[in-house]
């Protein structure tokens, strides 16, 4: 936890490409043998500190899903920590540095992306699985397209604007919003009770 610890400071401080091993077994009062034990490179790192960052969105354990109302707090629940978790100033400062790091290094964005939208993403197939399963949901769509499409709900172009710095916090209405987009996807996809 020391490594991840030190390289996140560092990831703000620096940017992902100015921080090499050896500053980072530095930082971290570690050797860089110690640095390889437990990471592959610094991509890996990246990674793993992305999963840790996003680890909240996902909630502690898979949401019970077998009638219409627990769809939609399950659904409501996910959107309400993915848009606070957003809206952190951390939050949005990382993205930043990714973002610009990313042209730098493709491999880095793409680690970036799956650990972060990737894994947000599967969380929420999961449970437009679970509600097709349970019948609360019609499959005019595949459950990714849907999860898809309701992440598009939950964040629109707040992201852009917080990366462009053309505000400081993506969300005002973190509520509405969330209620909107699940009004909207159960009204497209929701069965009748």
């Amino acid at each position: 936890m020391r490594i991840l610890t030190a390289a996140r400071r560092l990831f703000f401080e620096r940017g992902f490409s100015d921080v090499s091993t050896d500053l980072l077994a530095r930082e971290a009062a570690v050797s860089k043998a110690t640095i390889y034990r437990h990471f592959e490179n610094m991509t890996d790192i990246l990674r793993r500190l992305t999963e840790l960052e996003t680890a909240g969105i996902s909630g502690t354990e898979q949401p019970k899903v077998e009638t219409r109302a627990e769809l939609e707090v399950a659904l409501t629940q996910f959107g309400l920590r993915l848009l606070n978790f957003l809206n952190a100033s951390d939050t949005i400062e990382f993205g930043r540095v990714i973002h610009e790091e990313a042209r730098k290094n493709p491999d880095m964005g793409q680690a970036f992306f799956l650990a972060a939208y990737g894994k947000t993403h599967e969380t929420l197939v999961r449970i437009v699985q679970e509600a097709a399963d349970n019948s609360l949901l019609t499959l005019t769509a595949t459950p990714q397209e849907i999860s898809e499409d309701l992440m598009a709900l939950f964040t629109g172009s707040g992201m852009k604007r917080a990366m462009l710095c053309v505000c400081d916090a993506p969300y005002d209405g973190i509520d509405r919003n969330v209620e909107r987009a699940v009004h909207t996807i159960m009204a497209v996809y929701g069965t009748k009770d």
